[in-house]
């Protein structure tokens, strides 16, 4: 069974004021205690991916109840909202589709994605496409009077929030309904220059969708409802699974519409334990609006520290929710895999899962197993990774390295995987970006 079902919940926070968010994602601000230990010791079950839904309705429902917003599942775990796709899923197929997305992102700012008509600057359409292929987790949200609930890929890697609409010339299968404008009552078409704005958007494994923006009432929670720009998909290859589309959060149009009511600040959170709050900044490049850089300046591995800074040239961080793997600059993997093979010496040596994934070994038979600890080090402040954010357990068998080489060496891409049980705050309109550890739930 493959370990993406490992995190199957999370929590994406939008609220109504900054103030409001930044207290709903605060969560998990205790101190910590410094660590005097190079290594976790960590039991083999905390590793075993989750094969049941044990507890979500009521833990939906209870974050629902405290305005905390929408509860995203992994795609192929548990607790998606997609029936299909309750089975577990060959890992060659979740490390293809990652791979092509990070080869997307290596060519930053030359996506395929265009916009196709004019549109009105007023309108805040969110025109910059360019997202690679969308990511790993689907959150429910409802569109339209009366409501319609529509189960949406989460990408902070994309501008453009589309679904599949009525009439459609030529549409994948969904699992919801497909959306109908002219059976919402709330229904209108945005400010434009010409009589439709439409969008045209290319991904990187050539899937596509092609439409028009509408405009309707968006539905987060009871409580928390709102004009919104979006595609409606008329020609949508498929690709998308049976989701009905994506919401997209990068940087660009798509948050710039939250600015009133939500300040353009949003957090998601994988539930773990309790430590501090790190606030580094976030770096925003108009070239390259979709993506979060941030400045990642050396990665601790037990007790062995690696400098970025004196790469030369120095590598650009992207943070991104729909990579899988953490990519680093060829030299910064090879020595981080080193050590990370000297760690785990006492341990058999497994067969690679693939050419990039390949420091395995075989941990059956343990009931707990020994991991170095890492660090993630930014400008002002240091990120402690959750151990079971080092490794990726394909099957006891089989536990990997969760870090790939990237092919381009001044990009480095802080993945899924890495950012297990780390409670997230974006924070664009005052650039920077929070993380912590803490209870989602609580």
């Amino acid at each position: 069974m493959a370990s993406y079902n490992f995190f199957h919940l999370l929590l994406l926070v939008l609220l109504f004021s900054s103030h409001e968010v930044e207290k709903g994602c605060a969560w998990g601000r205790e101190m910590a205690n410094h660590e005097e230990h190079d290594t976790y010791a960590v039991e083999m079950k905390s590793l075993t991916p989750a094969t049941t839904c044990k507890g979500f309705v009521k833990q939906r429902d209870a974050d629902q109840a405290k305005g905390r917003g929408l509860t995203l599942a992994h795609r192929y775990g548990p607790c998606s909202p997609l029936a299909a796709n309750h089975q577990s899923r060959d890992s060659r197929f979740i490390l293809l589709r990652d791979q092509l997305r990070v080869r997307s992102m290596n060519i930053l700012g030359q996506s395929r994605a265009l916009p196709a008509g004019n549109s009105d600057e007023g309108a805040r359409l969110p025109i910059h496409g360019g997202s690679p292929r969308a990511g790993e987790f689907v959150v429910t949200i409802g569109l339209g009077t009366p409501k319609v609930d529509l189960t949406l890929i989460f990408d902070t890697g994309s501008d453009i929030t589309w679904t599949q609409c009525e009439p459609c010339p030529s549409c994948y299968t969904q699992q919801d309904p497909l959306f109908d404008p002219s059976k919402s009552t709330t229904y209108s078409k945005p400010r434009c220059t010409s009589s439709k704005c439409t969008y045209s958007i290319d991904y990187a494994d050539e899937s596509h969708s092609d439409g028009y923006y509408v405009q309707d009432i968006l539905t987060l929670t009871p409580e928390s409802r709102w004009v919104f720009i979006f595609g409606c998909g008329q020609n949508n290859s498929h690709g998308f699974g049976r989701t009905a589309g994506i919401l997209g959060l990068g940087g660009g149009r798509t948050t710039e519409q939250t600015k009133s009511e939500f300040a353009r600040i949003f957090c998601y959170c994988i539930p773990g334990r309790i430590a501090k709050q790190k606030t580094p900044p976030l770096i925003f490049d108009q070239n390259y609006p979709s993506f979060y850089f941030v400045n990642l300046v050396g990665i601790a591995l037990g007790n062995q520290k690696f400098s970025l800074s004196s790469e030369s040239p120095a590598p650009r961080t992207i943070i991104d929710s729909g990579t899988t793997f953490t990519r680093l600059p060829p030299p910064i993997y090879l020595a981080i895999r080193t050590e990370f093979a000297n760690y785990m010496s006492n341990y058999p040596v497994a067969e690679p899962m693939s050419t990039l994934l390949d420091s395995c070994y075989d941990l059956r038979g343990q009931t707990n197993v020994s991991l170095p600890k890492m660090v993630l080090q930014f400008d002002n402040t240091n990120v402690s990774l959750d151990p079971s954010a080092l490794v990726w357990r394909e099957s006891d068998a089989q536990v990997c390295l969760a870090f790939m080489p990237n092919q381009r060496n001044n990009l480095i891409i802080i993945g899924n995987v890495q950012q297990r049980n780390l409670n997230i705050l974006y924070n664009v309109q005052d650039g920077k970006i929070e993380f912590g550890k803490g209870n989602c739930g609580n």
